[in-house]
């Protein structure tokens, strides 16, 4: 269960946590481990950018991603429809943070120890697409062990060659977007008293 007090967290240490951060970049040493395995993040991120027409494919894998994963946490069926309110929230939501930044009302859950999200990927997607450093969060005891790695993109979800391009693409483009503002601060070293 998520406590109710609010706390503010760094952008860059969740990244970190997630290990986020990938191999070729110069920051890639502050990831806390090596995997990343949240490649479910990037369809979310894609949409932001062809909402702000920066691209137009980026709903066409969110849209691929729902529906896979509406099998996975609904009552096991797979949608056979896409549900088009899922979109039109997001854009809400994209468009609220655009106007009025990431409101405390709405934090992200944490677990306490790993900082590994459980609740609020879109956001934390907005959050990197509009390079918001310091993001208000509660923490949660619930450590989830997702396994979104590119495997299971392609294999479990169905994305082809092409979108798993546009994919990994994605993910090396947000980290060169982001780098002077969230990566390139002093990192505090973990293991100092």
């Amino acid at each position: 269960m998520a406590t109710t007090r609010i706390r503010n967290i760094k952008t860059l240490d969740i990244i970190r946590a997630n290990n986020m951060i990938p191999s070729f970049n110069k920051f890639h040493s502050l990831n806390k481990g090596t995997q990343f395995d949240r490649w479910d993040l990037i369809p979310r991120y894609l949409a932001i950018e062809e909402h702000f027409n920066e691209n137009d494919y980026g709903w066409e894998a969110f849209r691929k991603l729902r529906l896979h994963q509406s099998c996975e946490f609904g009552d096991g069926h797979s949608q056979k429809l896409y549900d088009q309110t899922a979109r039109e929230e997001f854009e809400v939501l994209i468009d609220s943070i655009q106007k009025h930044g990431f409101r405390r009302k709405y934090p992200l859950i944490v677990n306490e120890d790993t900082l590994h999200i459980t609740k609020g990927w879109l956001r934390f997607a907005c959050c990197l697409y509009f390079e918001i450093d310091i993001i208000p969060c509660r923490y949660d005891v619930i450590d989830p062990e997702a396994d979104y790695g590119l495997h299971w993109m392609q294999n479990d979800v169905g994305y082809t060659s092409k979108e798993m391009n546009q994919i990994t693409g994605c993910r090396d483009r947000i980290f060169e977007k982001i780098e002077s503002k969230i990566l390139d601060v002093e990192i505090e070293d973990d293991e100092e008293q």
